[in-house]
Formats: C-alpha cells, sequence, structure tokens
C-alpha cells in the first residue's frame, strides 16, 4: 500500500522513554509538516517530516526514539508511534519501519510441518487466509483466497496444537514460515461459517498449514 502524507499542525515532539516509566520530556511543540504510514511487502512504514520545527526546548538526536501528538487540517488528533530521528535539522524527519514476520521463529509449531503428524477434525471450503499487520499498523493483507482444506489438530503433545491445512486455491501473497497474526475464515461441509484469528503459518506452499495452540 503506497503512502499519502497526511498534513499535520500543532505537532508536539516528545523523548520516547519505556512506557512503564512515568516519564516524559518534550522536544519541540507548534510544528507542522506531514505524516504517513504505509505497506511495503512484508513490512509497514511510519515518517513524520516537519516542514517548521516549531518552538524547540530540548536538541534532537540522530538515531534517538521519539514519538510525536499533531493534528489533521481536519480536526483529527492523533498520536505517531515512537519513531528514530532521521534528521536534527531545522525540518527534522523521524521514521520507522516494522517488520511483519517475527525474528524468532522457533516457536509455535514450526518443526511441525510434516502431514503425517496431523489428525483430520473436519472439511474446509471457500477459505480466505489474511495477516493483520502488527501494531501500530492498520490493516491486513490477504495470502489466500478460494481455498479448499481441512482443519487440523497435533496427534501427540501438551499443549496440543490444532490449525488449518490449506490444500489447494489461490496464493496472491508469499507466505512465510514464522508469520504470525493470521485470520483464517471458510465454509464447513455443514454449511456453517469458521472464522478464527491468532494463528501462525508452519508452512507456506501448498498445502498450507496454520496452527495455534490449545489445551
Amino acid at each position: 500500500m503506497q503512502s499519502i502524507p497526511i498534513k499535520v499542525k500543532n505537532v508536539t515532539v516528545y523523548m520516547y522513554f519505556n512506557p512503564l516509566e512515568p516519564l516524559s520530556a518534550v522536544i519541540l511543540t507548534n510544528a507542522t509538516g506531514t505524516y504517513s504510514i504505509g505497506t511495503l511487502g512484508l513490512n509497514s512504514f511510519y515518517n513524520l517530516a516537519l516542514e517548521n520545527e516549531g518552538k524547540v526546548t530540548n536538541p534532537l538526536n540522530v538515531h534517538a526514539k521519539y514519538y510525536a501528538t499533531f493534528e489533521t487540517e481536519s480536526g483529527h488528533k492523533g498520536t505517531t508511534p515512537w519513531m528514530y530521528c532521521l534528521n536534527n535539522s531545522s525540518k527534522p524527519d523521524f521514521g520507522r519501519t516494522i517488520s511483519m514476520v517475527p525474528s524468532d521463529t522457533n516457536d509455535i509449531g514450526v518443526n511441525l510441518a510434516d502431514e503425517s503428524g496431523f489428525i483430520t477434525l473436519g472439511e474446509l471450503t471457500d477459505i480466505t487466509v489474511s495477516q493483520v499487520f502488527p501494531s501500530p499498523g492498520i490493516g491486513q493483507r490477504t495470502l489466500i483466497t478460494n481455498g479448499t482444506g481441512n482443519i487440523i489438530a497435533t496427534r501427540f503433545g501438551t499443549p496440543h496444537e490444532m490449525g488449518v491445512q490449506v490444500n489447494d486455491g489461490n496464493w496472491l501473497d508469499s507466505i512465510l514460515v514464522g508469520s504470525k497474526n493470521i485470520i483464517i475464515s471458510a465454509k464447513t461441509k455443514k454449511g456453517d461459517i469458521f472464522s478464527q484469528t491468532g494463528y501462525t503459518a508452519i508452512k507456506g506452499e501448498k498445502p498450507a498449514i496454520f496452527l495455534k495452540q490449545f489445551f
């Protein structure tokens, strides 16, 4: 999704501290500029570009963490996620890129991609698989449509893992092992609606496998 810069005013920039610490340091106030959010592949990105730094009360440090509050031209008030200072000139820039794929894939089900390790609990049709952008991102991307497959569960283990195996359908985007925040909707053999969230991608190519834990 291509980003569309939004003009912002009354921007106040704060130093970012650990959220558990009751600390706040104002860096500058009454600034103006543009704020944009977008996605590129498996990444979401945020950018705040100030055209006027307003009133500066503390110095900016490149690569330090900051966040900002702002007001749009229509009067909407918002807050950015924390971002790195990329430029501490009189027209400072802030930015941050967040990957949708976790750096540690050695968790739920990653080593269980062998189909022989599962039992089939029921058939599914009209499967749609999507991935929600991680917070503070907004939106989602569709991975598979018009899929057919099964509800599955691991044969052994505590906690057990259950999920969905998608055998066929339309693959619209790449699915990397370890991708989280997966949503799956489908119809059961009886025509009931199946819709669940919180899956992790265990296998991306056909047949794709998505799992989550249950006890």
